[in-house]
């Protein structure tokens, strides 16, 4: 790995330390979601860096892909597991980390072990070691506990504005005979209470560009112009709403127009298909050929 690349997946982990450390104090009961995302967000830019994706903040059986909606209502409750997974890019370098809080600590032993499932996957990470083995460690770790992993969920390679790249390390047993070689992974154990498998909802609100996207509507062409300053990686509703100077009606007019004609990517909601509480925790590594660099651990 270059020097200035690595330098600037560092600077990437310092913003990212910082917004995980931002979210897990700014996370009171009754704090409205749409404000902890967007304090995060803000942060984030204070930083120096920039969202990788929208604030993922999901709650009790949902698992992944839900951020406010640009007009969101929803508190925050006592009774909540909420996961806040955050993602930070420099230069497109991206740190993907996340953590879960729970403020009435009744699921503090469920937080425990996907915390502890993490670490032990991590330990299993070298060059050229098995990939397999992290997965089979992380599901160890977790029916240890009495819980299951989510089986159809699992951590991912990163690049340079690419946030789901190879390998793909499942958060089980699989078989994979993949080495790992030199590259940057996300290690993201998902721990359940139920069955251990998610399903897509009817919620979307994280979108992202499709490559050789093309529209005639005028509204629809705007948007498509304003969201090339994300190279690719995933943005929110909310944000174009918020950001990309057209009305209410402008912007709701132009994004049904790209996704009736297939010029987003959508990343629907995902939830416990049975209704199992669910918990993650997830770090990025570097694998280089001598160590392993865990990123914002120091």
């Amino acid at each position: 790995m270059e020097e200035e690349e690595l330098k600037a997946y560092k600077k990437s982990a310092f913003a990212w330390k910082k917004a995980i450390s931002f979210a897990r104090k700014k996370a009171k009961e009754g704090k409205l979601l749409l404000k902890l995302a967007e304090e995060i967000e803000k942060l984030i830019k204070a930083e120096g860096a920039e969202p990788a994706f929208p604030v993922n903040l999901s709650r009790n059986e949902e698992a992944a892909h839900f951020t406010p909606k640009w007009n969101d209502a929803e508190i925050l409750k006592e009774s909540d597991l909420l996961s806040i997974d955050i993602g930070t890019s420099v230069e497109g370098f991206i740190c993907d980390g996340a953590i879960s809080i729970n403020l009435d600590n009744k699921y503090a032993k469920q937080i425990g072990a996907t915390e502890l499932a993490l670490e032990n996957g991590i330990s299993k990470i070298g060059f050229g070691k098995s990939v397999d083995d992290v997965g089979k460690e992380i599901e160890r770790t977790l029916k240890e506990k009495g819980l299951n992993p989510v089986y159809n969920l699992g951590g991912h390679g990163l690049a340079q504005y690419d946030i789901h790249g190879e390998p793909s390390v499942p958060n089980h047993s699989s078989g994979n005979e993949a080495k790992f070689e030199e590259g940057v992974i996300a290690i993201e154990p998902f721990s359940s209470t139920g069955d251990g498998f998610v399903g897509e909802t009817p919620a979307v609100e994280i979108f992202a560009e499709l490559e050789g996207a093309k529209t005639r509507n005028i509204y629809a062409r705007k948007l498509l112009e304003f969201v090339k300053k994300y190279e690719g990686l995933p943005f929110a509703e909310r944000w174009i709403r918020k950001e990309s100077r057209l009305n209410e009606f402008q912007a709701s007019v132009g994004l049904r127009d790209l996704m009736k004609n297939g010029c987003f990517e959508t990343f629907p909601g995902l939830k416990e298909a049975k209704g199992g509480i669910i918990a993650q925790a997830e770090k990025t590594v570097i694998v280089l050929e001598g160590e392993a660099i865990v990123l914002g651990e120091k």
